[in-house]
């Protein structure tokens, strides 16, 4: 009801076949913008993960059925609770009713501009994933610089055992420090959804 036809379907079957083709994949390419900008999020805990000693800890996650780390998928899970409070739902289902005004049923065109649009966005998500992990990061890149100092002036330490606590201790505890400001980095996201979403559909015109 919310969505007017603004051109005829297809009387044969072949173009209803063709019809339905165009717009699985216009979905497609809409759903794939909007999951990897998402995920920049989880990119960014795999980050911390792979530096703070979390990467061999995998576990399920239920969303798409892959494996996944630990604060990757509790910085993956706390972002969808922020982008629901912050409405973020409700823009997906306004550009979902505007895909239609945009996109004419079975009139989209598929091009390399569309893949280069796709390629911006993967780039502005890798590098949002690095600016979230960035901090946390920069932190534990200290603390090895310490632990390998410490091992150079008392050779008796083992330094495996003492660093792998202290580098769990110093990046969870730099962590709780940004998640209150991951809401703003939600709302930067969300706002890039937005804007991505568009282009995209004008590029499908």
């Amino acid at each position: 009801p919310m969505v007017e036809l603004n051109t005829p379907l297809p009387e044969d079957s072949w173009g209803f076949g063709l019809a339905v083709i165009s717009e699985t994949g216009v979905g497609l390419l809409l759903g794939t913008a909007v999951t990897m900008v998402l995920n920049s999020i989880r990119m960014a805990g795999q980050f911390i993960d792979l530096q703070i000693g979390y990467a061999m800890a995998t576990l399920v996650d239920p969303t798409n059925g892959a494996t996944s780390t630990l604060l990757a998928q509790y910085l993956y899970l706390l972002s969808l609770v922020f982008f629901l409070m912050l409405d973020g739902h409700y823009t997906l289902i306004i550009a979902l009713v505007k895909s239609y005004e945009l996109v004419p049923l079975s009139a989209a065109g598929f091009s390399g501009g569309t893949a280069y649009i796709l390629l911006q966005i993967f780039s502005g998500a890798f590098t949002t994933a690095l600016q979230v992990s960035a901090p946390v990061l920069a932190v534990l890149l200290i603390a090895d610089l310490g632990l390998g100092f410490l091992t150079r002036t008392t050779p008796q330490i083992n330094v495996f055992l003492t660093g792998f606590p202290i580098k769990i201790a110093v990046g969870l505890l730099t962590l709780s420090f940004l998640i209150p400001l991951l809401g703003t980095v939600i709302h930067v996201i969300l706002n890039a959804i937005e804007r991505d979403l568009y282009l995209l559909m004008r590029e499908l015109v």
